[in-house]
């Protein structure tokens, strides 16, 4: 009887192996799971698979000849052939199958890329098992970034990092859709981090002006007394030390955009030239006494209130009311969780390749850790939070240990659990590897084979359910 299974009937499982025997037996499997699959014989035969057919999964037999010991698997298995698939093919998961594989040899495996690895006496229904749940994962991670493109294609969006499924993004990108090719002006609201400069850039990008020079300004940081001098730019002899004349952003930003961070910054008496340059887009360099004009488009974005703002007097009212035209909200973070995890991931990706880590994801206990908070410096420190982790982390996963202990607060105050409460079967699942640990003294090896997982999927599982390894030796040495 055929297993049930959510896959597309396309997906294509690659089988390399130089067993014949091995290879048919899981072929044969795969078939009962739905799964249509190659066998390729060598490296040339892989090469045409992979190029040709785009397998969901590789099944990489990585099995010694008869004779060998452990230790000398150990030195002879050859790597270059998975470094090779992970370098080419990196979006493609490798299960490794070794005849009998130690811990080195498990290890060395998965850091040069495996996914898993199993061994060959109880491969096949294991084997179907983790290539039924890859596909499946991702299957379900190429509809939600073929989603994604879809909807940010449909508005012209392109790739500008602006991440998310949830209905707050997408009215945000709703707004962009219907501003973008006007030249009105933009003010853009939101908390610090929520990414407005990223929203400007998009502005600018879909906009008639795409091909021209964007200019992010951020106010605040302008010191002073030399503000007017860097916007509207100043003539030779303006001051000392002015030697030759030089162009303001305005001037520069000229047929293009211009983004005021920050703009309640702005000194009130510079607000007027800028409600001025607003208004007409003239403008005088310091030390001219002729005005200039430059077409720009000004978006302006600010983490305040623009209204009490106004009643304090740091903001011009006037300037307000033509800032004003079309403003758009980035909602916190806090407002989007659903997008919490698409984020961390995509930094926790990036990260990982910049640092040169062999980090893969989270365990969902501590997903649930970053989905709860409430990140008050929002996705700017999402992003430095996944770069300390992914550097402080030796494993694979991200898992709740390395999760500092105020994010693992709950938006009410209290502390989550170390891992979110299990269900059912992750309790029967969570009792089986403990009774399995028990009969075999705590040897984490042992117990695998027992329940027929491969050694690295039970490391997963002891640091997912929080077993207490260290524990169950000392209870079996009592005993």
């Amino acid at each position: 009887m055929k297993k049930q299974s959510l896959t597309k009937p396309d997906a294509i499982i690659a089988i390399v192996s130089n067993d014949s025997k091995f290879a048919a037996s899981v072929k044969s499997d795969l078939g009962a799971w739905g799964f249509s699959s190659i066998v390729a014989h060598d490296d040339a035969q892989l090469t045409d698979v992979m190029n040709q057919q785009a397998p969901t999964c590789v099944v990489l037999d990585v099995s010694q000849p008869d004779g060998l010991s452990d230790s000398a698997a150990d030195r002879v298995v050859d790597m270059r052939l998975l470094d090779r698939l992970r370098s080419g093919w990196k979006t493609t998961p490798v299960v490794a199958v070794s005849s009998d594989p130690s811990i080195s040899l498990a290890v060395s495996l998965v850091k040069h890329g495996a996914f898993d690895v199993v061994a060959k006496s109880c491969a096949t229904k294991q084997i179907s098992r983790l290539v039924d749940g890859l596909a499946k994962q991702q299957q379900a991670d190429h509809r939600a970034m073929k989603h994604h493109e879809a909807h940010c294609k449909s508005r012209g969006m392109g790739n500008y990092e602006i991440l998310g499924k949830s209905q707050a993004v997408m009215d945000v990108l709703d707004l962009v859709e219907q501003v973008a090719q006007s030249d009105a002006t933009v003010l853009i609201l939101g908390e610090s981090g929520t990414g407005k400069e990223l929203l400007a850039r998009a502005i600018h990008h879909n906009s008639l002006r795409a091909d021209k020079t964007f200019v992010p300004v951020n106010v605040a940081a302008l010191p002073p007394n030399i503000a007017e001098s860097i916007l509207f730019g100043y003539e030779k002899g303006a001051y000392t030390g002015a030697d030759t004349a030089s162009k303001g952003w305005c001037e520069t930003a000229n047929g293009g955009t211009l983004l005021l961070d920050e703009i309640g910054e702005m000194d009130i008496m510079l607000q007027a030239k800028l409600l001025r340059f607003l208004q007409d887009g003239t403008f005088m360099r310091v030390g001219a006494n002729q005005q200039q004009k430059a077409d720009v488009r000004v978006i302006a974005a600010t983490n305040r209130e623009p209204k009490e703002m106004v009643q304090s007097h740091l903001l011009r009212e006037d300037l307000y009311y033509r800032l004003n035209v079309f403003p758009i909200r980035m909602p916190p973070l806090r407002e989007r969780r659903e997008d919490i995890p698409i984020l961390a991931n995509t930094f926790l990706e990036r990260s990982a390749e910049l640092h040169r880590r062999q980090v893969v994801g989270f365990s969902e206990g501590a997903m649930e850790c970053l989905v709860q908070y409430d990140w008050p410096g929002n996705i700017r420190q999402l992003e430095n939070l996944v770069t300390r982790m992914v550097l402080l982390t030796r494993d694979a996963f991200i898992g709740i240990s390395h999760v500092p202990a105020e994010i693992k607060s709950t938006r009410a105050g209290t502390h989550v659990q170390p891992e979110p409460e299990l269900s059912h079967m992750k309790n029967v699942e969570r009792q089986a590897i403990v009774a399995a640990l028990e009969k075999s003294d705590g040897n984490a090896v042992a117990a695998a084979k027992l329940l027929g997982l491969g050694q690295a999927t039970i490391y997963r599982k002891i640091k997912r359910f929080q077993i207490e390894l260290n524990q169950i030796k000392a209870d079996s040495r009592i005993s």
